[in-house]
């Protein structure tokens, strides 16, 4: 990467385009001005490098731009659903979850492609929960993820669940996903 401060700035403005974010939400995230913002992205020097390197982590930037594991997400996922291996899935979405909480950011900044509607509104709630879980902003594909018209239970795809556990996993389902009207442990997502 061209470690130019115009190159930055472009890096940042299009990934703070693509979480959708306005430069007044990022410099409300950051903690400063929006001139701050719009300087930084303009490629103007003199920025404190603890703001900017604020700034890239709140956006999931690294000095490498190295994105590889979001993609693989996005590809893996897609694959995976298109494929109908919901066994996999179910286990990926944790492993989704997990990873981008150890990152401390969501994983995956573009919405995979697939058509399965249930998953879709799973993995747009699931990205919701990793961002309020970590402080950071949800990517704009994720905020407008619509919610689920029937409830979501992953799990059913592979087998019934029973009223009695439906229960449970309502009671520990975190808020983020459950708006969406899905429905999963929080401890199912947090583990691998």
């Amino acid at each position: 990467m061209d470690m130019s401060v115009e190159s930055i700035g472009h890096a940042i403005r299009e990934r703070r385009k693509a979480y959708g974010y306005t430069q007044q939400d990022l410099a409300d995230a950051i903690g400063t001005s929006r001139k701050f913002v719009v300087d930084l992205e303009g490629g103007k020097g003199g920025a404190s490098f603890g703001l900017v390197l604020k700034t890239m982590k709140i956006l999931g930037l690294s000095i490498t731009l190295d994105d590889n594991r979001a993609h693989e997400f996005a590809e893996d996922f897609t694959k995976t659903i298109n494929e109908g291996d919901f066994h996999y899935a179910i286990r990926l979405l944790g492993e989704y979850a997990a990873s981008s909480l150890s990152a401390g950011r969501a994983l995956m900044p573009n919405a995979p492609s697939f058509a399965d509607d249930a998953y879709c509104t799973a993995l747009g709630a699931v990205t919701r929960w990793v961002a309020a879980k970590t402080g950071t902003p949800a990517p704009k594909w994720a905020k407008n993820a619509k919610a689920a018209t029937q409830p979501v239970f992953l799990a059913e795809k592979l087998h019934p669940v029973s009223e009695r556990m439906k229960e449970l996993i309502r009671r520990e389902t975190p808020y983020e996903i459950a708006a969406m009207n899905v429905w999963i442990r929080e401890r199912d997502l947090a583990t691998v």
